[in-house]
């Protein structure tokens, strides 16, 4: 049997170690740290700290402390969606760190009575899932694959897409730099994006360009947001009209919102607080479809077809990632398949779009289900199929 999926699944050696004032040290408590990556959901990087006190170590102290909260903050907002986050619990600084699993410090800067670096914060998935239950913030906890964003921009009839200035680019760009459970992808804009597609491709959704430009950035999902400015002159204030064309595994997804701006209000700040908000609605959307059920607990017994032990370990890797999967018990297994049962939370379709992320598909068949690993589909399943029957 495959050890249920969570802390066990992977056991990390603790480590100990003496703080030391050195520049680029790691703090730890409890488990090394990690650095944040895609696959590492608890983990927050960037969070920059500057503290004065009346010593360098006081303030190092309060740096940290006030970096865990930050980070803490951060991941909350990441797993849960935007009506959760007045819930967020203020906790005292001995609370945080008990969530903490260790701190990776870059960057160190100390003087007599200052202290400032950049941390990573990897916190303890089963403390933090505590806390949200304890405090009933639903969240997920599986990352949307990345979206690339075609921002293109119109304003007094004409349609830009990769010409400078491109300012509806440039707000996405800021957006994208931002931690979320939807990473966000913006082209570079050189000359073979420009060569792959434009502004008119991009409205008219051709198939052609946009799956090429797709390839060129590897994503799946390509997110056509077509911004339209105009000004009210009777009011004396700029207004945007937005429409989002989703291509890829969610075509045909159209999405449109208005934004006025005040008196004062500048173009600029108009756009950027329209790509806030889609880009916080999409994640949003996201995050209700992900939400971890631990309510709704089911079993799904699958074959995964194998050529060969290497394509098993693959795939039970991915499984191993997948928050929604509790357990994974092995009942046969031969050199071309593999028959499991999947403990997983919520529905079905719930599962299958979180392995989707992790290259997986879970698919049914003639009454039969089967979880391929994208890449290997052409491996045959007829007497595993036999043999169910």
């Amino acid at each position: 049997m495959i050890p249920a999926v969570g802390e066990g699944a992977i056991r990390i050696a603790s480590v100990c170690m003496v703080l030391c004032m050195v520049p680029h040290a790691a703090v730890f408590a409890g488990d090394p740290p990690v650095r944040a990556r895609s696959s590492d959901f608890y983990s927050v990087a960037n969070i920059a700290v500057d503290a004065v006190a009346e010593t360098a170590t006081a303030a190092r102290e309060i740096a940290l402390a006030s970096g865990q909260r930050e980070a803490l903050n951060r991941l909350i907002r990441r797993l849960a969606s935007r009506a959760y986050h007045p819930r967020i619990p203020r906790l005292e600084d001995a609370a945080v760190a008990t969530l903490v699993r260790g701190i990776e410090i870059e960057g160190e800067k100390t003087s007599p009575n200052r202290y400032l670096a950049d941390l990573t914060v990897s916190f303890k998935r089963d403390r933090v899932r505590d806390l949200l239950r304890e405090s009933g913030i639903p969240f997920g906890e599986t990352p949307s694959k990345p979206l690339l964003v075609l921002p293109v921009y119109e304003a007094a009839g004409a349609r830009n897409l990769w010409d400078d200035p491109n300012p509806w680019r440039a707000a996405w760009r800021a957006r994208a730099e931002r931690d979320s459970a939807v990473p966000f992808v913006v082209p570079v804009g050189d000359l073979a994006d420009v060569a792959t597609i434009g502004a008119r491709q991009a409205l008219v959704g051709d198939e052609t360009a946009l799956a090429a430009v797709a390839r060129r950035y590897g994503v799946a999902d390509v997110l056509v947001a077509h911004a339209v400015l105009r000004h009210d002159l009777a009011a004396g204030v700029p207004r945007l009209s937005v429409t989002l064309h989703r291509h890829g595994s969610e075509s045909g997804s159209v999405s449109a919102g208005s934004f006025g701006g005040a008196s004062r209000t500048t173009v600029d700040a108009l756009l950027k607080r329209a790509a806030d908000e889609a880009a916080s609605r999409i994640e949003d959307d996201w995050k209700r479809l992900m939400l971890l059920r631990f309510e709704d607990e089911g079993v799904l017994g699958v074959s995964v077809p194998l050529s060969g032990l290497a394509d098993w370990t693959e795939v039970r890797s991915r499984l191993s990632l997948a928050p929604e999967i509790g357990g994974v018990e092995i009942l046969e297994m031969n050199r071309e398949a593999a028959r499991v049962v999947l403990r997983h939370f919520g529905s079905t379709r719930q599962l299958a779009v979180a392995l989707a992320q992790r290259d997986l598909d879970l698919v049914e068949e003639e009454g039969y289900w089967f979880v391929r690993s994208r890449g290997k589909r052409d491996v045959t399943t007829g007497e595993s199929r036999a043999a169910d029957k």
